[in-house]
């Protein structure tokens, strides 16, 4: 161990945390890698590193870049499913779409979800697991939303319509495309 009195950096012991409490903080970190540097420039190495731990613990905790990468995008949706299902029930269903999609809004503004959501979809054009996890997840978002909207078919095709915009507003960084309003 070094030491101060030798004008090195003291070097302190790793916290020890639970494989689950880890896995959690790798997620937090890998959100923000994939969202700034997309699935193919992101590696597991970058992900330790940013984590302050070994590139082969990551891969002992995840089994793989993709596995990494599924557990990001649960967690996005599961983000968004939260913030989603957090909508009065007393209000009427195009009240309960408006905040919804509020609530979607201020979760883009947050731009590293949508960019994960954007990266997600992009990684599922090629991959069969991470298209059938994306699947799973959309899906359950639009059981949410049909509930949400009352069963209207319109009001679900609006919704995920602008869904899809502020995804591609986060992606690209052109607000204004949403104009003043928003």
């Amino acid at each position: 161990m070094l030491t101060s009195d030798d004008n090195l950096a003291v070097m302190q012991p790793p916290t020890r945390m639970s494989g689950e409490a880890r896995r959690s903080e790798i997620v937090a970190v890998a959100v923000h890698l994939f969202a700034e540097h997309g699935y193919a420039r992101t590696t597991t190495d970058a992900v330790a590193r940013a984590a302050g731990i070994s590139q082969p613990y990551v891969v002992r905790l995840f089994g793989s870049k993709r596995a990494l990468f599924v557990a990001v995008v649960d967690y996005a949706f599961e983000e968004i499913a939260g913030a989603l299902a957090d909508v009065p029930r007393t209000a009427r269903p195009d009240e309960r779409l408006a905040i919804m999609l509020e609530a979607y809004r201020e979760i883009t503004d947050r731009d590293e979800l949508a960019l994960v959501i954007v990266q997600a979809v992009g990684v599922a054009v090629d991959d069969d697991e991470v298209r059938a996890v994306v699947q799973a997840h959309v899906r359950a978002l639009h059981k949410t939303v049909w509930s949400a909207a009352g069963g209207d078919t319109d009001r679900v095709r609006e919704f995920f319509g602008v869904v899809m915009l502020l995804n591609a507003v986060a992606a690209i960084d052109v607000p204004e495309l949403l104009g003043p309003d928003w």
